[in-house]
């Protein structure tokens, strides 16, 4: 019997064994859902002294005999039709979550699973280091590391031990350089995850994967960080990336150009990303978020920044009319409008749909 057979046996009848935890998450009785473990490794690393608080930020880390060693654990959410065969195939869509630290894991992005999932899509939610629901009935289901805010406030506070070009206290710059790691590691290995591993996502004639990508907020800046190379996706969606941050951006050197000279924020290493996308993309929004300038301008820096030829140079971008936003002491709560408009299919679920045909993720 061939190796990737009994890879594929093996992954089945661990999804049967996993049954019970799969009842408890499930999101819908129309369609399946599992919390999986989609990537793991343990390596031993450098002695304290030596230590790289970067690239370890992913890493829970013990101690044997003086030794350290890393684990690697991520986690996430996988949303599927239901299907009668042992490895059916889906169109995917990945949507990365936002900056909240814990949430309910069965619970994360339910309602973009209820649409996509009943149309044919499978939808996986990774959660990225740090994050994730560690309250879980079946135990932890919180990815390993740190949480991206813990990492910035510690380089802040102590840049011993960081591996990074970013000035000491520049925390913006960190945190962008933390976003990109996390859109290269655990969203790159969502992908191959859901493309070889599990070989859920359908693979067309020229070798292309029907897979798109999305995520709002954090998971937005994640989205348009992970475009700026070619992971097997066919198109992404940003939803609302650095909406909070927007006004810090500098609008006079803004408006002369996109040869980005300020990577040392993340708003500059997002319009950079953009400039340099290898897939199109849909930037969206809703109106009553905080800044909708940055749906604007990366959409601006995408179609005008790079004559690359594996430059994605075709976009949409939109400002939905939401009205769901919250009042609060009389006034506009941006943050209701800011995080519920990702789980506001109604409002923005046919134009995603209709983007996503247009590149043949259907």
């Amino acid at each position: 019997m061939k190796r990737t057979t009994l890879l594929k046996l093996a992954l089945a009848l661990a999804a049967l064994a996993a049954a019970p935890s799969t009842a408890r998450a499930q999101c819908s009785s129309e369609f399946s859902t599992t919390l999986v473990k989609y990537y793991e490794t343990e390596y031993e690393l450098p002695p304290f002294a030596q230590r790289d608080e970067t690239a370890e930020s992913i890493c829970s880390i013990r101690t044997e005999g003086g030794r350290r060693i890393c684990t690697v654990r991520l986690w996430g959410a996988l949303h599927q039709p239901d299907s009668d065969l042992m490895f059916p195939k889906f169109s995917t869509l990945i949507f990365n979550h936002g900056s909240e630290e814990t949430f309910t894991a069965k619970g994360k992005y339910c309602r973009v699973a209820k649409y996509f999932v009943p149309k044919g899509y499978a939808v996986f939610v990774p959660f990225r280091r740090g994050q994730g629901d560690s309250d879980h009935a079946d135990g932890n289901r919180r990815s390993s590391g740190r949480y991206i805010e813990d990492v910035v406030d510690d380089f802040t506070n102590n840049p011993n031990g960081h591996n990074t070009t970013c000035p000491a206290g520049a925390g913006a710059c960190y945190r962008a350089q933390l976003l990109k790691l996390e859109a290269d590691e655990e969203v790159a290995r969502a992908v191959r995850y859901l493309t070889v591993t599990r070989e859920l996502v359908v693979k067309e004639s020229d070798g292309d994967y029907k897979l798109a990508v999305a995520g709002n907020s954090y998971g937005g800046s994640v989205t348009v960080f992970f475009n700026r190379k070619a992971h097997g996706q066919k198109a992404v969606m940003p939803f609302a990336a650095a909406a909070e941050n927007w006004d810090k951006v500098n609008f006079d050197y803004a408006a002369q150009g996109w040869d980005i000279s300020f990577p040392d924020s993340v708003l500059g290493a997002l319009l950079s990303a953009a400039k340099n996308a290898k897939r199109p993309a849909f930037y969206l929004q809703a109106k009553w978020d905080y800044d909708t300038r940055s749906t604007i301008d990366l959409a601006y820096a995408h179609a005008y920044g790079s004559s690359d030829p594996t430059h994605g140079d075709k976009f949409m971008a939109s400002i939905f009319p939401y009205r769901k936003f919250l009042f609060q002491n009389g006034e506009i709560d941006y943050q209701s409008a800011h995080a519920g408009f990702a789980d506001a299919t109604d409002v923005w679920g046919a134009s995603v749909l209709a983007f996503l045909k247009l590149y043949n993720v259907d």
